[in-house]
């Protein structure tokens, strides 16, 4: 048995100026052919989970291309179609295969197309032919017809924050190989509702609204129902055909049909209740203050994980205006300031400009006086989640000396899992009494017992829907109108 295997992952936020690159995707990890199966292996990605699981039966494997851009706006024309291209050429070149199995994000979104993964699977449909097709997504893809209607399965990431990317990729190839061994003879139908979910509240694990969403997905799973997927999808993006969407794979029409809209309506009925609390800068730091111990505080509207730059620095403002004795760590993405440090020996004193020069739609850079106190390469480990294992980078990074303030300017962005980049720059958090992290929930579980608060600022990827300027979304949708009537698409 022969199965072709590879991915392409990218999360597209169209409120996002930043065009992607190839730079971003070979700064997380970019590898082609029997490169990605070396590459990968013992990393927590979807690749090795498939290979593992492929290897455990006899399969043989075509390589073909893995590789992670992270987030942010759409990727470049040039940078997709050579991504594409390698991607293709290796599966015409590899010859006749029994199977192919793809990891791919779900909201892939390139300059000139929206649906990245729709058009993607059409051209590997006409070189593979009529064999199956599975396809592992992120919990938050968008769902099309088009990805439904060109592959044979497709199933999620079961888990927020992302842990189970590995598994996800074991899960994948199981259900292929059973597709081409002839043992499911898969039915797929979907559901979908006109609901967009901040992502704060998603967590799967623990009694927030999700858990029981996840909870009821599992318990579907039974008899004839294989799979039963769920899709809060990516909320910063303006297309049609938006909204929370569960994909069920099973043997029989009824069955699939009927748990895919069973788990879409529990969503809708627990609309309210992901609904996130937010507080003004100022108001959050006085609360930490008065807090024992660490405060998280998070700007989750600058979120690289969401496709936001991860430049924004008005944050540190807030810091040294209000808490300017109390020291704290932040994460920015600037390169200028990077250059600007690497003209001086460590020691040496400085007037930056921090800030806001990729996006500045949401704010001016922050003259700060500085002193820098270390460079590096960026490189870092990702000690968990969807990366775990797999070595990145942030670029040339200088970690400066503001007050009380320590800054990790870094010259491309990362998504954090927990504090990998302030560790690898020698940055202790847990000494600090502010750390300014930029996702909305990697740091629920990585800075447990700590106080955590959800900072109301400006930026594209703001858990207040409402704020951004929607132009092409369905209407109405929840909760940019809060008195949207249900309404289930079946798919």
């Amino acid at each position: 048995m022969k199965i072709a295997l590879g991915a392409l992952l990218f999360e597209g936020n169209t409120f996002s100026p930043v065009v992607t690159d190839r730079r971003d995707f070979a700064s997380k990890y970019l590898f082609e052919g029997e490169a990605m199966l070396a590459g990968l292996a013992g990393s927590g990605t979807e690749i090795a989970g498939a290979a593992a699981a492929a290897s455990a039966t006899g399969a043989d494997i075509l390589p073909l291309i893995a590789t992670h851009g992270g987030a942010g706006g759409r990727v470049a024309a040039a940078c997709h179609a050579e991504l594409k291209a390698t991607l293709l050429h290796r599966l015409a070149a590899g010859g006749a295969v029994d199977g192919v199995c793809l990891a791919l994000h779900g909201a892939f979104v390139a300059e000139g197309i929206d649906d990245v993964e729709g058009d993607l699977l059409a051209a590997v449909r006409g070189i593979a032919g009529r064999v199956p097709i599975v396809v592992s997504c992120d919990l938050h893809a968008h769902v099309t017809q088009d990805m439904l209607r060109l592959c044979d399965a497709l199933i999620g990431y079961r888990t927020y924050p992302h842990d189970d990317a590995y598994e996800t990729g074991e899960r994948a190839m199981r259900l292929l190989l059973d597709i081409v061994a002839g043992r499911l003879h898969p039915i797929m139908r979907a559901c979908r509702a006109p609901l967009l979910l901040p992502a704060q509240r998603q967590r799967t694990a623990g009694d927030g609204p999700m858990a029981g969403i996840v909870a009821l997905a599992r318990r579907l799973e039974t008899g004839p129902v294989r799979a039963v997927s769920y899709f809060p999808v990516q909320p910063w993006m303006d297309f049609p055909a938006m909204g929370f969407t569960t994909v069920a794979v099973g043997e029989t029409e009824a069955a699939t049909a009927e748990a895919a809209e069973r788990v879409t309506r529990a969503a809708w009925e627990a609309r309210r209740a992901f609904q996130v609390a937010v507080h003004a800068p100022d108001a959050a730091i006085a609360a930490g203050l008065r807090q024992p111990g660490l405060a998280v505080l998070a700007d989750a509207a600058d979120c690289v994980g969401g496709g936001a730059t991860g430049d924004s620095a008005g944050i540190a403002a807030w810091l040294r205006q209000h808490a300017p004795e109390a020291p704290a760590a932040l994460h920015v993405v600037d390169a200028e300031t990077v250059r600007q440090a690497q003209r001086h020996r460590p020691g040496a004193r400085f007037r930056a400009s921090l800030g806001n020069k990729l996006d500045p739609a949401y704010g001016t850079p922050v003259p700060l006086d500085v002193e820098l106190v270390s460079l590096s390469d960026g490189r870092f480990r990702y000690a968990g989640g969807l990366m775990r294992g797999v070595e990145a980078t942030t670029g040339p990074t200088a970690v400066l000396q503001s007050g009380a303030l320590t800054i990790v300017a870094g010259s491309l962005s990362a998504y954090e899992y927990a504090d990998e980049v302030f560790a690898a720059n020698g940055v202790d958090v847990r000494t600090k009494k502010f750390v300014v992290v930029k996702n909305p929930m990697n740091y629920q579980p990585a800075y447990a017992g700590a106080a955590q608060y959800v900072l109301d600022t400006p930026g594209p990827t703001t858990p207040n829907l409402a704020r951004l300027p929607w132009g092409r979304l369905d209407r109405p949708t929840y909760p940019i109108d809060p008195d949207c009537p249900p309404s289930f698409v079946r798919m």
